[in-house]
């Protein structure tokens, strides 16, 4: 049933009172009356109205006096002021005290009605707005990350201080472990959390198209341009721009996206109009880019931009005691989606999920919690419902001889040619596993010469 709005109508012509009060019934208005300025005052210490309507001459207490103390008590209420020609003046001095809109005296009906349901209308639109926001908040703010352990508290510490700024975010952590999710969390938990919100992978694109996904172009600017485009910058304005995978983006790109850190402005591909933008940057890599400043494949001016304040998320297995937490979240959430009742975890099935290293942190636990409630039978998930490398600590033996080369791009590519064949070629599956984008498992095949059997 839809709430009726609430209507005070205050006035010392008691028979514009009794009329105004029948009309605003009969359009479906919970309506009361008051004969002055006190009056008035009792009446909404015992309950609140959407809108009122004011005379402005009224004994004890004119209409203006009555509307400072309305807007000063009263903030959520909006008001209507009535008035006689003779009057107008003090009506206009009652708008920039705050009245909605003032209307003449003898009263034109439909000109109330109309001005009563344009009031009606903004509330509902800001309470739906204010609704859809707390929903946004309740699905993707920091309450939503999940964890007890002390490295989670402190990231969710993090992203509750950080959020109410602008300051510029980069989040920092293994494939997997939910550097997404976080970046969500600063957003909706942030007062841009109803303007836009652009999510861009770095890895995704090559240079050439990147530059353009970033800053748009102009008609005719490369062959195939044929209109004007808008650009993830300008389309971010006012509300928060995610880069994804920044360690991936290519130096020249690196060297353009400081201008806009520093500046906030930019041009088009093709165009020379300098645009500006109001944008809040949120990075995240799962790359060392101290290392990458070594090698000069990241630039230290960027680098240093961007570690206004740094998110750092530890992989699963440094934070096991959330593992736990995690199987029973991801276990309600698959089983509702699928319509299934909850199942259960067996204690052999739990021993082997808290024993496997998961290499692919959260996400992997994720599938692998999908992949169980599938398979599922009688309410519970047994350890023959697990993936084989979970049954058998895949990740987790060490070869007793171990390689000559232990450098980080060895083991990283040893790892992804295993994976490939896990995958047997399919490299969609080989990402998926990995925890990383198609592209990026492109790039890092390409970059270590990994022969595809």
């Amino acid at each position: 049933m839809v709430e009726k709005a609430k209507i005070l109508v205050v006035d010392d012509e008691v028979n514009l009172l009794k009329a105004l009060s029948d009309i605003l019934k009969k359009n479906g208005y919970e309506v009361a009356v008051a004969r002055d300025g006190p009056s008035a005052l009792q009446i909404l210490q015992k309950d609140s109205f959407d809108v009122a309507l004011l005379d402005i001459r009224m004994p004890q207490m004119n209409g203006v006096e009555l509307l400072e103390k309305l807007k000063a008590q009263h903030q959520g209420m909006e008001v209507i002021v009535m008035t006689a020609y003779g009057t107008i003046e003090t009506a206009k001095r009652s708008m920039k005290l705050g009245a909605y809109d003032y209307i003449l005296k003898p009263l034109d009906i439909d000109e109330v009605l109309m001005n009563i349901g344009k009031i009606v209308q903004l509330r509902a639109v800001a309470r739906e707005a204010h609704f859809l926001e707390s929903q946004l908040q309740e699905e993707h703010g920091y309450k939503n990350i999940i964890g007890k352990s002390k490295q989670i508290k402190d990231v969710v510490e993090t992203i509750e201080k950080v959020a109410p700024s602008d300051s510029t975010v980069l989040i920092v952590g293994q494939s997997g472990t939910g550097k997404e999710m976080v970046a969500d969390a600063v957003h909706y938990s942030s007062r841009r959390c109803a303007r836009p919100y652009v999510k861009i992978n770095c890895a995704a694109f090559p240079e050439n198209l990147l530059e353009s996904e970033l800053f748009g172009y102009e008609k005719g600017a490369f062959t195939g341009a044929d209109k004007q485009k808008k650009g993830k910058f300008e389309v971010a304005n006012g509300g928060t721009l995610f880069l994804d995978e920044i360690g991936d983006m290519p130096l020249p790109m690196q060297a353009k996206l400081l201008r806009v850190l520093e500046q906030g402005e930019f041009e088009r591909l093709g165009g020379n109009e300098v645009i500006r933008v109001d944008t809040r940057f949120i990075a995240a890599t799962n790359q060392n880019l101290s290392k990458l400043m070594q090698e000069k494949r990241f630039r230290n001016d960027l680098f240093y931009r961007l570690n206004t304040v740094i998110i750092t998320l530890p992989p699963l297995v440094e934070r096991s005691q959330d593992i736990p937490i995690l199987v029973g979240h991801f276990l309600e959430k698959f089983a509702t989606q699928m319509s299934k009742k909850v199942p259960k975890v067996t204690q052999e099935a739990m021993g082997l999920i808290l024993s496997y290293p998961w290499p692919g942190n959260v996400r992997e636990l994720a599938n692998v919690m999908e992949r169980a409630v599938i398979f599922s039978e009688a309410g519970e998930i047994r350890p023959c419902h697990l993936p084989p490398n979970v049954q058998k600590g895949y990740a987790e033996s060490a070869p007793e001889t171990l390689p000559s080369d232990l450098s980080l791009e060895s083991v990283e590519s040893r790892h992804i040619s295993d994976v490939l064949k896990l995958a047997k070629g399919n490299k969609n599956e080989a990402a998926r596993l990995l925890g990383i984008h198609r592209e990026t498992l492109y790039k890092k095949i390409k970059r270590y010469n990994i022969q595809e059997n």
